[in-house]
C-alpha cells in the first residue's frame, strides 16, 4: 500500500506568523544588547588608553631629568607651544595644573581642544616626602574623559576621572 501526499504540504499562516514573532522577539532583545556592549567597549577603552597617556607624559619627564630638570618639555606636534616645567621649582595640583593639555583618541597630545577625547592636567610638589628639596618632583598627571572645557573647570560626577603619580628625580 502507498501512502498518498497531501496536497498541501506546507506551513500554515499561523505557523508563519508565530516563526515571525518569535524571531522578531529574538532580534529585539539582541538589539536591546548593542548600547550596553557600546557602553563597555568604550569604557575598556579609555581603561587602556588613559594609562598610556599618563605612562608617555611621566615617562618624558623621566627621561629629561638628568639632563634638564629645570626645563623639562613634552614632545607636542608643532606650532604647539608648550612651556618647558621647571621641576626644581614648579609646585601645582591638578586643580590648579602647571600644565593643562588634550589628547585624542589616539593619544596625541594637543593644547587645542579640537578633537579632543581626553583632558589632561599635570599637577607638582616640589617636596616630594623623604626628598631633598630641588632633587625631586612629585609629579600627577589627572586624565578626564569626557575633556573638561578649561582648566579651572572641575569634572562632573558623568566624566572618568583618573590620577596617576610618580616622583621624578635628577639623580
Amino acid at each position: 500500500m502507498t501512502q498518498r501526499k497531501s496536497p498541501s504540504a506546507s506551513f500554515s499562516l499561523v505557523e508563519v506568523v508565530l516563526a515571525i514573532g518569535v524571531i522578531s522577539f529574538a532580534i529585539v532583545a539582541i538589539l536591546g544588547l548593542m548600547p550596553v556592549g557600546l557602553s563597555t567597549s568604550h569604557s575598556a577603552q579609555d581603561e587602556t588608553r588613559t594609562p598610556q597617556i599618563a605612562q608617555s607624559i611621566l615617562s618624558s619627564f623621566a627621561g629629561q631629568a638628568q639632563s634638564q630638570f629645570t626645563a623639562v618639555a613634552l614632545p607636542l606636534p608643532s606650532p604647539s607651544s608648550v612651556p618647558s616645567l621647571d621641576l626644581s621649582m614648579s609646585n601645582s595640583s591638578v586643580t590648579n595644573p602647571a600644565l593643562f593639555l588634550y589628547a585624542d583618541n589616539y593619544g596625541n597630545l594637543s593644547t587645542s581642544a579640537t578633537n579632543a577625547i581626553y583632558s589632561i592636567s599635570v599637577g607638582t610638589n616640589n617636596t616630594p616626602p623623604g626628598f631633598n628639596s630641588n632633587s625631586a618632583n612629585q609629579v600627577t598627571i589627572r586624565v578626564v574623559s569626557p575633556p573638561l572645557p578649561n582648566q579651572t573647570a572641575i569634572p562632573t560626577p558623568t566624566q572618568t576621572v583618573r590620577d596617576y603619580t610618580r616622583i621624578i628625580s635628577k639623580y
